[in-house]
């Protein structure tokens, strides 16, 4: 992970269990600043809902974006002699 302030990279010097979020972490960058990230666990179920309406939503913007062209006859790369 990148640091916040100065996008140096971050080492973690501290990690605790968190009854309200999954785990807290204390981190530091190369740079000395130091910072505090509450990682939540999700659940599976959440996930794949999350991924399902994505994939139904890039599904009806690709009919509606194939619906709104204008079909064209597509041009032959044959010569004729």
């Amino acid at each position: 992970m990148k640091c916040p302030t100065c996008g140096a990279w971050t080492l973690v010097k501290q990690t605790t269990r968190s009854p309200t979020f999954g785990y807290t972490r204390r981190r530091e960058c190369a740079n000395e600043h130091r910072f505090t990230t509450q990682e939540v666990i999700v659940p599976q179920e959440a996930i794949d809902e999350e991924r399902r309406s994505h994939l139904e939503n890039n599904l009806e913007r690709l009919e509606s974006f194939r619906a709104s062209r204008p079909k064209s006859p597509r041009k032959s790369n044959a010569r004729v002699y």
